[in-house]
């Protein structure tokens, strides 16, 4: 008897601990169109410039570029947040070409997710650099709605074959590899000083040698393949998935 109670105990406790965290889990809102300000950080000119930003898109390329501010994405982190909430809205329709953009102002964080169909042409770190060069300097100022518009207008340039540079941050070792370099150019000056072409020490000839080179400085990528993709209608979303992909930045 003893031990039935005992385990009618821990059941009622297993119980309560799954419902619990039932109860804590996030609940996303509905989405009200590809621009969604539930934090109230948009003025009517930012709102009408990401307005058209997307309907230009899901209407010339099939691809659905959702908006999305919020006050907190409390008690998930933004990422698990984001990539719920894209998945529960079905952003990109049946081809997955879907990209969800999300500002969580309690966290500080902004996070961009990319749908199967253009992990291609959207890879992690491009959208990465998008953040870097188009928003973080206006989400550090507060000025949400400006760092919004730069990066949903550079994912739709990036999106319509337009290039992007990804620009190179000098740090603090670049001396040491510029030193390490010029270490290098010194010993295969020496070393063809003591082997030059056609000579014969240590009993072997030297042969012609090419020149260092230098990587470039800069990354650019290249334009998106041709066709269309199918979008959601009347303003809705058609059942698009993402499997994480994207980036994240804190602010």
């Amino acid at each position: 008897m003893g031990r039935s109670k005992c385990n009618i105990v821990v059941g009622l406790m297993v119980l309560i601990f799954l419902l619990a965290q039932g109860a804590q889990a996030a609940s996303y809102p509905k989405a009200v169109g590809f621009v969604n300000d539930f934090a109230n950080v948009l003025d009517q000119r930012s709102r009408a410039e990401l307005e058209l930003i997307t309907q230009k898109l899901r209407d010339e390329q099939g691809i659905e570029l959702a908006v999305v501010t919020i006050a907190t994405t409390a008690p998930e982190d933004p990422k698990t947040f984001i990539t719920g909430l894209f998945n529960e809205w079905g952003v990109g329709g049946p081809e997955d070409s879907g990209l969800m953009i999300l500002l969580s102002l309690a966290e500080g964080a902004i996070e961009v997710e990319t749908g199967y169909g253009l992990e291609g042409v959207l890879p992690d770190g491009l959208v990465g650099a998008v953040i870097d060069q188009e928003g973080l300097e206006h989400f550090k100022k507060k000025d949400y709605a400006q760092g919004l518009v730069n990066m949903s207008r550079a994912y739709a340039n990036i999106l319509a074959g337009e290039e992007f540079e990804i620009r190179k941050e000098k740090t603090e070792s670049g001396w040491l590899s510029a030193f390490v370099i010029f270490l290098m150019i010194v010993v295969l000056l020496r070393r063809a000083r003591r082997f030059p072409p056609g000579g014969t020490s240590g009993g072997s000839g030297g042969g012609h040698r090419g020149p260092v080179i230098i990587p470039r400085t800069t990354t650019r990528v290249g334009p998106m393949r041709g066709g269309g993709f199918g979008g959601g209608r009347g303003g809705g979303f058609g059942g698009g998935r993402s499997g994480g992909g994207g980036a994240g930045r804190r602010f």
